[in-house]
């Protein structure tokens, strides 16, 4: 027990100490950057930039540098490949409910101490070999950093799910958007206004980026990539060659509505071709045994009593 408040008590000195020497190493850096948010040319006023800073909520005032620190020290001893492949995974979650990349690697790092801590817990109470400690603390390091991305992973397939069930939609409303004279980005701040739902937030993502002077083919190729599905490559890809070729936008998008429609339908086909196979384990394990001792549960008392005399 000794050794577990010890432990937690040395994490807790450890963080404190961590974000201290940060805060000060860190302090010329967050100067630059206020020196230059107010020379900028077009930096919002100072009594605008202060209000919108006082505007959020007091874990956001408080919580919100800290992490963002956290998380850059973290990058600087992450491998570059597992970085980029963890931020990829971040933008097709949704930014990770807005936390960012930097949210995700505090997020690990919290599980993963609170995982130790609780694995020298079980260790210091209960007589334990020291290879089984190992095991334990081993066991407790793959948990943390596997259980936030495990959540990520499942906060993906919701999301590219929803994109999938909304294309179709947005693809009509694009089409008559577009049939009716108005130009590919003129119709899609139409579908932006009049939808939501995460289809429509990577669209607004892909407007501001074209507002900041991306081109259009980088931006519809990263509009692809953060989406993730196959449906919106084939999508993306058809609206680049036709751009290309000069092919009207409005037979494109009415053949890829079209298209999308049937892979959905192909898709509810064979969610429906899988069903028997699902219910059949279910169906054995709990509600044959129930069949069985409601229909032939009477009968057997019966013939029970009847041998019995």
């Amino acid at each position: 027990m000794l050794l577990a408040i010890a432990f937690l008590v040395g994490i807790v000195i450890f963080i404190i100490a961590y974000l201290l020497i940060n805060h000060f190493t860190q302090a010329d850096l967050v100067i630059s950057d206020r020196i230059k948010r107010l020379n900028a040319n077009n930096s919002e006023p100072l009594d605008e930039y202060w209000e919108n800073k006082l505007d959020k909520s007091l874990k956001e005032r408080l919580l919100g540098p800290v992490i963002a620190i956290f998380g850059m020290n973290i990058k600087r001893i992450t491998p570059a490949v597992v970085y980029a492949k963890l931020e990829r995974e971040v933008e097709q979650c949704g930014n990770f409910q807005g936390r960012g990349m930097n949210g995700l690697l505090t997020y690990i790092v919290g599980v993963t101490l609170a995982m130790l801590a609780l694995a020298f817990l079980y260790i210091s109470t209960k007589n334990v070999s020291f290879f089984r400690a190992v095991v334990l603390l081993i066991g407790a390091i793959g948990v943390g950093i596997g259980f936030p991305i495990l959540v990520v992973k499942l906060m993906i397939g919701e999301r590219q799910e929803a994109i999938r069930l909304a294309m179709p939609d947005v693809l009509d409303l694009l089409c008559v958007s577009v049939e009716a004279g108005m130009g590919f980005d003129g119709a899609m701040g139409k579908v932006t206004s009049k939808m939501k739902g995460p289809l429509i937030e990577e669209c607004e993502r892909y407007q501001q980026e074209l507002r900041v002077g991306v081109t259009r083919r980088n931006a519809l190729l990263r509009l692809s990539d953060r989406c993730g599905i196959k449906e919106m490559q084939l999508f993306v890809a058809a609206l680049i060659q036709a751009e290309k070729l000069g092919v009207g936008l409005a037979q494109v998008l009415e053949v890829q509505s079209e298209n999308m429609r049937e892979l959905r339908r192909q898709n509810a086909r064979a969610m429906a071709a899988k069903l028997p196979t699902k219910i059949l384990f279910p169906t054995l394990i709990f509600i044959f045994p129930v069949i069985f001792v409601v229909a032939l549960g009477p009968p057997m008392v019966t013939i029970i009593n009847s041998f019995m005399k």
